[in-house]
């Protein structure tokens, strides 16, 4: 049982040698990246539901923020939200961006809540909202012959 060199042909030990340090690594980065994939989508879930009670909630004033912190976690952790959300961005800038300034670092609150209060008071008293008739009545004195 030797080769053409002389040697003799490799034997198998019984002895069980330890797995090298790179296995260990390897096994560590997949649990690793594996947790962070479950961790990415316990995060996406609960993004959800925020955003669905804070629309559930949109009548009672204040929880405009949970509609805000369910889109963070959404779009932190959804690459096809992240695509949704710029391409509603580019098709419709007005309605995003008082989204878009309270996702900052250092979101503006008190200035988006002024803008959308003054959105809110052209949209229905000022333009051809359905106030706009019991206003006038008010502002305007009947006319005497």
């Amino acid at each position: 049982m030797s080769s053409e060199n002389g040697a003799g042909a490799p034997q198998k030990s019984l002895i069980v040698m330890k797995p090298d340090a790179r296995s260990w690594r390897s096994a560590k980065r997949a649990i690793k990246r594996f947790s962070k994939k479950v961790l990415g989508w316990l995060l996406m879930a609960l993004g959800f539901v925020l955003m669905a009670a804070g629309f559930l909630l949109i009548i009672v004033p204040g929880h405009y923020f949970l509609v805000v912190v369910g889109l963070i976690l959404v779009l932190r952790n959804a690459f096809w939200a992240r695509r949704q959300f710029i391409h509603l961005k580019r098709r419709h800038p007005n309605w995003i961006m008082p989204l878009r300034k309270l996702l900052r670092r250092n979101p503006q609150v008190a200035s988006v809540f002024w803008q959308q209060v003054l959105k809110f008071e052209r949209i229905f008293l000022r333009g051809r909202g359905m106030l706009v008739g019991m206003r006038r009545k008010f502002r305007h004195k009947p006319r005497t012959a």
